[in-house]
């Protein structure tokens, strides 16, 4: 038996834009107790300034908190097996892509300069941690075209 890995990466603030970007991961959709427990989040430590992707009941959800708005975006039910999930924010421009498709385009205030400067595997602030396999991660600095997103979530 082996103890569960545990992964965060901080120091990376050069990193990652807080005004414009996109995470973006490929992840197993698992049913049963573990399928709630799927959270990645850019933060500033804290669940106050954040933009987190989460499954919860079998749909991939986005929510950010601390630029002067909380978004809630919600898609569909993902397939088993592995997703290609990717999140973009910008100033009015905020989107959600699963396996190809655009399913929401929403107005978001974005954060200011250097806010956020963490990745990890939880909510933001070490609660709800992860659960499940991960393939590849990306943190993108700038906001990718619709086409670009189109062919990384494909």
């Amino acid at each position: 038996t082996r103890v569960q890995d545990q992964y965060s990466k901080t120091g990376i603030s050069n990193l990652i834009n807080s005004t414009e970007g996109v995470l973006f991961v490929e992840f197993e959709n698992t049913t049963g107790t573990e399928s709630t427990n799927k959270i990645i989040s850019l933060t500033d430590g804290s669940i106050t300034n954040r933009i987190s992707m989460f499954v919860s009941l079998n749909q991939i959800s986005v929510e950010s908190a601390g630029s002067g708005t909380n978004l809630g975006i919600y898609s569909k039910a993902l397939q088993s097996g592995f997703n290609k999930i990717a999140v973009k924010f910008k100033v009015n421009d905020c989107a959600l892509w699963v396996n190809g498709t655009e399913y929401v385009d929403a107005s978001f205030a974005a954060f200011s300069a250097s806010t956020l400067n963490s990745l990890v595997f939880d909510r933001g602030s070490g609660l709800n941690p992860f659960v499940g396999k991960v393939k590849q991660l990306q943190v993108f600095k700038t906001a990718l075209t619709d086409d670009e997103l189109a062919i990384l979530t494909t």
